[in-house]
């Protein structure tokens, strides 16, 4: 008993179910037992894939001009937002600007501008310079979207730094010291991207010692503060009025609950391909997008994250960021800690303690093995039931330990004490040797009976 108790607080106190073993089961019960989460209208996926770059003719990552090109596609349509599972941190090269720039400078310096003909290159060749401002049109198209939620990182080390006030990315009323995630920095996008976005959010996973993603990071804890997740973020750009409830629901289990699942195809998708090859009076891309949360991101093969949910290999992260919204608007997450741990706690206790009182009275091994298989059995029913109702996961691997280890011992005391038993009553018998019946007399035989009949009397 005090085996399964143990493996209970271990389980509670390195932060609730699944605890270790118990992670496989975990995973088949939440990917083919609970039903997945179901398909969203308001939701869709434009994803960066294979036919994206082979229609583009370009390498990962993109050029900025052609982002801008996708963004001011996409501003056609009128989204309700758009959030960005990419980073722009770093500025473009600008040699070839720099060039231009230098050119033109001459050109103007020259005297040529003047003429005619030099007049019209010079307008000529701002206008492809501007053009080629990727960084700048980026911009652009972001102040025109004017619903654009970018991503950020939390780095471990020193590298990164916090935003100013004013910044999109802001810090979240949510208690930092019990978030799980924590880090000492962040790389945010290029300051005139974060100032025409309309929010900013972390796009960091929480990664379990097997490399599978179980828990979702609403917050992360930098410099003492809680700042917002990607899908935390979005969802309070998205209802500000519901701002109170969906921190609760971040705040579950310290910033990062268990996830509900959603079946492969749950998110509709739309190739970047075709939102830039397809004009702004595209019937069948405004009845996708129009009014839509877009989430963008790559898919493209082995570019995206290989992110394992349970169940599922090689997500794209943008999917992860996209679930994680819709459980939190929801409130369909899976708990784990708090009250929950000490439920799981009571209940292993329970029912390791109503098999000790019972085995006392069983008057059999055999009546003691059917007592713990029964508690087993309404043990897991238990677990089940909390798993796929209020979606509370508690431990199931203790009691099971707890009560087979119990039921191994109580046979071994039994077999024990029927051995001591029996020797006992060998020992108590063997004092008393058993007398060997004496034989009958032998009957005289017929014929000297006779003869001792025939004899004279005298």
């Amino acid at each position: 008993m005090a085996v399964g108790l143990l493996l209970a607080v271990g389980t509670a106190v390195t932060g609730g179910a699944p605890g270790p073993g118990e992670r496989a089961l975990y995973d088949f019960a939440v990917s083919r037992l609970l039903p997945p989460l179901p398909p969203r209208a308001d939701l869709v996926l434009v994803e960066v894939d294979d036919r994206t770059l082979a229609a583009l003719g370009e390498r990962w990552p993109l050029s900025r001009a052609t982002w801008a090109r996708a963004f001011q596609a996409l501003a056609g349509y009128r989204p309700n937002a758009v959030v960005v599972d990419v980073l722009f941190d770093a500025p473009e090269s600008r040699d070839a600007l720099d060039l231009g720039e230098d050119m033109l400078e001459r050109l103007r310096a020259s005297g040529l501008a003047d003429t005619p003909a030099g007049a019209s290159l010079a307008r000529d060749l701002e206008a492809r310079l501007d053009a080629q401002d990727g960084d700048a049109r980026l911009t652009e198209a972001f102040s025109r979207l004017g619903t654009v939620i970018l991503g950020s990182m939390a780095l471990t080390d020193d590298t990164g730094g916090l935003p100013v006030e004013g910044d999109p990315l802001m810090p979240v009323p949510l208690d930092a010291d019990r978030l799980r995630l924590d880090a000492k920095g962040l790389s945010t996008n290029l300051a005139p991207l974060r100032l025409a976005a309309w929010g900013s959010g972390t796009l960091n996973v929480l990664l379990d010692g097997d490399g599978v993603i179980r828990r979702y990071p609403y917050a992360v804890r930098v410099g003492g503060r809680a700042w917002p997740s990607l899908a935390l973020a979005t969802a309070l750009r998205l209802w500000p009025e519901r701002s109170e409830s969906l921190l609760r629901v971040a705040a579950t289990d310290d910033g990062s609950p268990l996830m509900r699942l959603p079946a492969p195809d749950w998110l509709p998708r739309v190739s970047l391909a075709d939102v830039l090859a397809a004009g702004p009076s595209s019937v069948g891309l405004d009845l996708a997008l129009r009014e839509k949360t877009v989430f963008v991101g790559v898919t493209a093969t082995g570019l995206h994250g290989q992110s394992s949910l349970p169940g599922q290999l090689a997500v794209p992260g943008v999917e992860i960021h996209a679930f994680a919204m819709d459980n939190l608007r929801t409130g369909r997450v899976l708990r784990a800690t708090g009250l929950v741990k000490l439920l799981g706690l009571g209940e292993t206790a329970l029912v390791l303690a109503v098999l000790l009182w019972r085995r006392g009275r069983a008057r059999s091994l055999g009546a003691v093995v059917a007592q713990a298989a029964l508690l087993l059995v309404a043990h897991t029913a238990f677990v089940g039931w909390l798993l796929a109702d209020p979606g509370w996961v508690v431990p199931l691997l203790p009691a099971v330990v707890g009560v087979m280890l119990v039921t191994v011992a109580e046979a071994v005391a039994r077999t024990g004490d029927l051995q001591r038993q029996s020797g006992a009553l060998k020992r108590l018998f063997g004092r008393f040797p058993r007398e060997v019946p004496a034989a009958p007399p032998e009957a005289p035989d017929d014929g000297a009976s006779r003869s001792r009949q025939e004899e004279p009397r005298h």
